[in-house]
C-alpha cells in the first residue's frame, strides 16, 4: 500500500515501523570517539608522542559534532511545534483530498493523529496523511440564529 493512500477510518492501519538501522555497530558516538581517544592516549609510545596539533584538530571536530547535534535536537523540537501548531488550525476546517476510489473528496477535519513521525488527518470516514490533502478551507459560515439580533447600543452619556 502507498503511503499516502486514504484509509477508510473503520479499516484501521497498521503502525509504521521507522527503518532500522543495518550496522548499528558501525555508528560512532561522542563517548566512542573519547574512549578511542583515552585509549590511544594510554598506550602511545613515550618515545613517539601524539602530534598535538592533531589532537587539537580531533578535539575541535568533536566540539564542532556536539554542536551540531545541539542544532539539529533544536530543529528537532522546533518542528514539532510546528506540527502540533498546523495540527492545532487545522480542526475544524475542510480538507479536500483524493479518495483511493479517485474521487475528490471534502470532509470536515475532526481530528489529528501523528504516527511515526507522519501526520495523519482524520475527516469524515478517512484517515488523510498530510501530503495527500489536495486544499484547506474553512467550513462555511453557519447563519446566524433568528434569535440572535444585533446588540443592543449602550449610550454613555445618559449618567
Amino acid at each position: 500500500m502507498p503511503t499516502d493512500a486514504i484509509i477508510p477510518v473503520s479499516s484501521g492501519s497498521p503502525g509504521i515501523a521507522p527503518p532500522a538501522v543495518d550496522n548499528p555497530g558501525a555508528l560512532l558516538d561522542r563517548d566512542a570517539f573519547l574512549t578511542l581517544l583515552v585509549t590511544q592516549l594510554k598506550y602511545q609510545d613515550p618515545a613517539n608522542p601524539a602530534d598535538t596539533s592533531q589532537l587539537l584538530t580531533q578535539s575541535a571536530q568533536l566540539t564542532m559534532v556536539d554542536r551540531l547535534n545541539e542544532i539539529a535536537d533544536s530543529m528537532s523540537a522546533s518542528s514539532a511545534i510546528d506540527r502540533m501548531t498546523l495540527a492545532g488550525t487545522m480542526i475544524g476546517r475542510d480538507v479536500t483530498f483524493r479518495a483511493d476510489d479517485g474521487t475528490t473528496r471534502t470532509e470536515r477535519v475532526e481530528s489529528i493523529r501523528f504516527e511515526a513521525g507522519t501526520m495523519t488527518v482524520r475527516a469524515g470516514a478517512y484517515a488523510v496523511p498530510l501530503e495527500a490533502i489536495l486544499e484547506l478551507s474553512a467550513p462555511p459560515a453557519e447563519p446566524p440564529s433568528p434569535s440572535t439580533g444585533p446588540a443592543p447600543v449602550v449610550s454613555a452619556s445618559g449618567f
